[in-house]
């Protein structure tokens, strides 16, 4: 059984709520914006030829990129557009599955930092040291093979909100994982990766403006966001897609080219 198609020449894009559905990262906010909307509206006929194209009725696309790149945005349209479409879809955060709350993060970070530098930091960032990769590579395995409930990870932002809780994925053929590392190496499971693209100056403008921890534009931040950033670029070639920060399609060799001309 095959993911449902549709008739993409008569396709016409709902009109969005107030509010839609988003992911389950507990306190997260989602302000969904013009740029958003285009840039998922880009996204989705092209989703649309993947999903029909795989010979399985499940599939996981990743939407992923830098820090306040429209990840969360951008993966709850396309939930939102796949449902409205006849195709469950759920929108799953990876930022549930750090092995430490975020401020907690920031302080190892800082810690390989002093005591082994850039190159420690480097490879401390999306690593398993990190990032949990084994439990979101088996909630992956578990939907793959046609679990109808799967136990879900819920972290906030200190010690004591964290949880699980049941979700319901029997009427579920796309999950959506939006999350940095949704390309990683460390990643097993993912059909189809979406990489929201964005220079490093581009994402440094998008932290400052969201400024959710504090210390934004700090010498250490910049540095964590200079090493993600390259982090990202490396993966890029394995992306089934790249959208630009202005909304366009681009091959790898067009987003290495603004990469460059940044620098």
């Amino acid at each position: 059984m095959a993911i449902k198609t549709i008739d993409r020449n008569t396709w016409q894009f709902p009109a969005l709520p107030d509010e839609i559905p988003h992911g389950d990262m507990p306190g997260d906010k989602v302000e969904i914006g013009e740029k958003h909307i285009r840039k998922a509206q880009t996204i989705f006929p092209l989703l649309m030829e993947r999903l029909e194209a795989l010979d399985s009725d499940r599939a996981v696309v990743s939407v992923y990129g830098g820090s306040g790149v429209g990840k969360s945005e951008i993966a709850s349209l396309l939930s939102f557009y796949l449902n409205a479409a006849g195709i469950g879809a759920y929108t799953m955060s990876g930022d549930n599955y750090p092995h430490r709350i975020p401020k907690n993060n920031d302080a190892m970070r800082l810690q390989v930092y002093e005591e082994k530098g850039e190159a420690g930091l480097r490879e401390y960032l999306g690593s398993e040291l990190e990032s949990n990769f084994k439990e979101v590579n088996e909630i992956l395995r578990l939907f793959h093979e046609g679990a109808e409930s799967i136990v879900l990870r819920r972290m906030g932002r200190t010690e004591t909100e964290l949880w699980y809780e049941p979700v319901d994925f029997s009427k579920i053929q796309v999950l959506i994982l939006e999350w940095t590392h949704g390309n990683n190496a460390h990643l097993r499971g993912v059909d189809i990766p979406v990489f929201l693209g964005s220079t490093p100056a581009e994402t440094l403008a998008h932290r400052i403006r969201r400024n959710r921890d504090g210390n934004p534009d700090s010498p250490f931040v910049t540095k964590v966001l200079e090493l993600e950033q390259d982090l990202l670029t490396s993966q890029g070639g394995r992306a089934a897609f790249i959208i630009s920060k202005d909304g366009d399609v681009i091959t790898y060799e067009e987003y290495l080219e603004r990469i460059a001309n940044e620098k």
